[in-house]
């Protein structure tokens, strides 16, 4: 019964683990959406309201509400008729001189707004037209309201505006009342402007005080009894009073549904309780006032511009009652997305599959998040091109942290590896080391050799191909040490070798005996350890396998800081990332510790000389054709590193740049599986090229967020913050790669926390070079050839500085755009926080480049007085040019 049980296990464990976690995650899931929904109690109110403010409904654009038709006038006072007797209107042009007129087939009363604004001009034919309109409907207009914070927005002095007032009373009967409409703290500021008034129009808005909804009806109270104890004469009017239904969150303020319906009927409450005369801003959602006003603008109507009730009166209220439709939709797409990644993931125990499938669901949850903050009635036009433009990054960063992962789920938990068929063979087949050079430190080719000499190996030979180096100082002495190695060393020196790095190796493939069974390929600075043959060459046992990898290693790591960074950097892709891939039979061929099956290379068409990673693109081309790959994750040689931070972005610039030519050559096999890779082969690489495309869009992103905010800086009235869910997806991106790198290098790597920091740093001084080379790989071709120089001369300081002036440009760039929110005044608005924050951490690879340009340098000033490997002028000056 055990064993049965056992074996039902092995063969749907997996299953029952998926099933599993994706009940847990959509549970989870459910929970949250439901917890955005909660009831809203406030008082029932089945009367009038006192009054309401008027722009006309149906006014979606700039353009149409400047162009008023009496019958949409008279279609918006049939319907206003039923829930108020007065109306409060803003201006006498654009066709609204006709609602009084209208207004009194419908019984409302009206009070006649007069707009004053900067131009002095227009203020004039304003006048002159309301006082027309209104001696023509003296019974229907009991106030007249001339100017509309004209004060508050410095359209005009308190002394002008007096004046138009005094001139409006003079022009009309006693019965009729004038005013002016400002906010309660401009009131207080210019007590002047009650000297000519009949009553005191006051605006009490709480959200643009950035006090909760909860807080509203006592920030009301307090603020209409500062102005009545400042004009304790006057009647006091509530000339505006809202809450908007959506918008951006102010300090406490949250602009939503449910808060605007708890004010509304709050408030009328209030007022009568109080005895407050009022205006209720406004009778309709005004989608044009959002280029003025932000978003939030458009959406203070009791009614949508449609004209369609947007919350009821009476009855309970609900703050998120679509939050059935969104756990639905969570549910459907986490339980998809979820069985598409999890079903296709490696086998995992339990705890794998529940993070992932937590990822999974956060993925989903992020993207519903986003979907639902644009679901606006009324988007505006700058939110709608933000969201475009911001898209791609949004969607790649949701790709990204799945595929990472992917990845860490594998190396923690997986519960089952691949098997390489291993079998040492009963004679030794031939195999040809090809060490191609190019302008090397001869002393360093030779060490080189020297370890070649010493394999435990007894049938091999070494084909040492110098291309194109043009001082015979460079490549003498490596010939004439050649020849004191024995026949197995064979040096040429050939000077017009076409198609760089790939070009030699064909050479030396030429002159491969035809006896030879492996091509063996070493970069001039490797110094391969004397049992790498004798392991690597067993893997060769199963048919199929055609490349066998070992990392690459470096033994120069502890010379100096800069370099422990770059190593630390290199280990996480070899000690991690490839060891997955090798699980998946679908490794990175480098160009240096590789062993290749003769008749398969020639079979694939040789070295690639139109890539300048024809390494990686070499081995894409036996998957291509059925062959399969193996890693050995043991050091079986060391290397130098690049021995200043150029070098480093150069060498990384070339691996970017050659994986984009790669990605255009192979799309057809990748994408559309036109050769005969594997599911699993093709998400390999795709997902291994994520995280530099990411980066490439990332560069992006960066620069179309400093003209935002350069924008936002500029016309701060018309331009606003991007919305959070946008700024979200960036910081999510951010966050997943740190933690990844966190939690596996401890593991994984074994260089604890200090190793993942400084791989961390390391690998963000190289983004932007990554950003530039995906551009340049994408869209250009035939770029040459990058070697990554070896013991060159180290860089000064300020040369270090002077070759990452771009990042450092880009850092001052950063900060300045963070400074300038900071002096906005918009800290209430959580989303121009979160900017803040996604700004800041756009700044990170900036500094990381900066400090480790600096580190290098110092570094390197400490290399200076210690011995080096000989280096002659031309490899010298030729490394710089590099």
């Amino acid at each position: 019964m055990l064993k049965t049980f056992r074996r039902w296990l092995r063969s749907y464990g997996g299953t029952l683990r998926i099933a599993v976690a994706l009940l847990l995650v959509v549970g989870a899931s459910a929970l949250f959406w439901a917890s955005r929904d909660y009831t809203v109690v406030a008082p029932d109110w089945d009367g009038l309201v006192r009054g309401v403010t008027y722009n006309p409904s149906h006014c979606f654009t700039f353009a149409e509400s400047k162009h008023v038709s009496p019958e949409r006038i008279n279609a918006d006072m049939a319907q206003l008729s039923r829930i108020t007797g007065h109306i409060r209107t803003y201006t006498v042009s654009d066709g609204l001189d006709k609602v009084p007129e209208i207004a009194r087939q419908y019984g409302l009363t009206v009070s006649l707004g007069i707009w004053i604004s900067a131009d002095l001009e227009k203020n004039e034919r304003e006048i002159n037209t309301a006082l027309r309109v209104v001696l023509a409907n003296r019974r229907v207009i009991d106030r007249v309201i001339v100017g509309n914070e004209s004060i508050m927005r410095g359209d005009v002095t308190a002394d002008q505006l007096n004046a138009y007032i005094e001139r409006v009373r003079d022009a009309l009967p006693a019965r009729i009342k004038v005013t002016t409409a400002e906010t309660w703290s401009t009131w207080l500021l210019h007590p002047e402007l009650g000297k000519y008034v009949d009553v005191v129009f006051v605006h009490l808005l709480p959200y643009w005080e950035s006090t909760s909804v909860r807080d509203a009806m006592g920030f009301v109270e307090r603020h209409y009894d500062l102005v009545q104890e400042e004009f304790p004469d006057k009647p006091i009017v509530i000339g505006e009073a809202g809450w908007p239904s959506e918008g951006r969150t102010k300090g406490a303020a949250e602009a939503s549904l449910a808060n605007e319906a708890y004010f509304i009927r709050n408030f009328v409450q209030l007022a009568l309780n109080k005895g407050y005369d009022y205006y209720l801003i406004e009778a309709y959602d005004q989608p044009w006032k959002a280029g003025n006003e932000g978003m939030v603008g458009a959406y203070w109507g009791l009614f949508d511009a449609s004209g369609m009730p947007k919350f009821p009166f009476m009855g309970l209220l609900r703050s998120f009652p679509e939050w059935r439709s969104y756990t639905l939709l969570a549910a459907i797409f986490t339980l998809l997305l979820g069985l598409l990644i999890l079903g296709h993931m490696p086998r995992v125990r339990q705890t794998g599959y529940i993070v992932m499938g937590g990822l999974v669901a956060l993925v989903t949850t992020g993207l519903l998040l986003v979907i639902d903050a644009t679901t606006l009635d009324y988007i505006d036009p700058a939110d709608i091109a933000m969201i475009l433009a911001m898209s791609p990054l949004v969607f790649l960063a949701s790709a990204v942290i799945l595929t990472e992962g992917v990845e860490l789920a594998s190396s923690l938990w997986r519960v089952e590896r691949r098997a390489v068929r291993a079998a040492i063979p009963e004679a030794s087949p031939r195999v040809s080391v090809h060490v191609p050079c190019y302008n090397e430190p001869p002393a360093m080719v030779i060490e080189t050799l020297d370890a070649l000499a010493l394999l435990d190996y007894d049938n091999f030979e070494v084909i040492v191909l110098d291309n194109n180096t043009t001082d015979p100082e460079v490549w003498r002495p490596v010939e004439s040490h050649c020849a004191t190695l024995g026949p197995r060393f064979r040096f040429y020196h050939f000077g017009d070798v076409q198609g760089f790095k790939a070009g030699a190796l064909n050479e030396a493939l030429q002159l491969t005996g035809s006896d030879v069974k492996y091509i063996a390929v070493i970069d001039s600075d490797y110094r391969v350890e004397p049992n790498w043959l004798r392991l690597a060459l067993p893997l060769f046992a199963a048919p199929d396998i055609a490349l066998v990898q070992g990392p690459q290693d470096y033994s120069d790591a502890e010379t100096s800081i800069f370099k422990a960074m770059a190593y630390e950097e290199y280990r996480g892709f070899f000690q991690i990332g490839m060891v997955e891939r090798n699980e998946h039979n679908a490794i990175i061929q480098h160009g240096t510790m590789t062993i290749v099956r003769k008749d398969a290379l020639e079979e694939v068409g040789g070295w690639s000389t139109w890539c300048i990673t024809e390494d990686t693109e070499l081995g894409l081309k036996l998957f291509e054709a059925g062959y399969g790959a193996a890693y050995i994750p043991l050091s079986m040689g060391r290397g130098l590193i690049p021995d200043t931070l150029k070098a480093f972005q150069s060498q990384r610039y070339r691996w970017v740049y050659g994986a984009m030519q790669i990605l255009k050559r192979h799309a057809g096999p990748i994408f559309l599986g036109r050769a005969r890779l594997s599911w699993a082969q093709r998400y390999q690489f795709l997902s291994g090229w994520l995280p530099w495309i990411s980066d490439g869009l990332g560069m992006v992103v960066t620069l179309m967020a400093l003209v935002w905010t350069l924008m936002m800086w500029a016309a701060p009235r018309y331009v606003y913050v991007p919305m959070p869910a946008l700024s979200a997806a960036a910081l999510a991106l951010f966050l997943a790669k740190t933690l990844k790198t966190l939690l596996l290098y401890p593991s994984k790597v074994r260089s604890g926390v200090k190793g993942a920091v400084m791989a961390s740093v390391a690998g963000l001084s190289l983004t932007h070079t990554v950003g530039k080379a995906v551009w340049a790989g994408l869209f250009t071709r035939g770029k040459p050839f990058l070697r990554t120089p070896k013991c060159a001369d180290q860089a000064l300081l300020s040369q270090a500085l002077r070759g990452v002036w771009q990042e450092t440009t880009l850092f001052v760039l950063c900060l300045l755009a963070i400074v300038s929110v900071l002096t906005t005044g918009r800290l209430d608005d959580p989303a121009a926080l979160l900017w803040i924050v996604m700004l800041g951490v756009q700044c990170l690879p900036y500094a990381a480049t900066i400090i480790t340009a600096v580190v290098s340098a110092r570094s390197n000033a400490k290399d200076r007085h210690a011995p080096t490997l000989p280096a002659t002028a031309a490899s010298t000056t030729l490394a710089k040019a590099a």
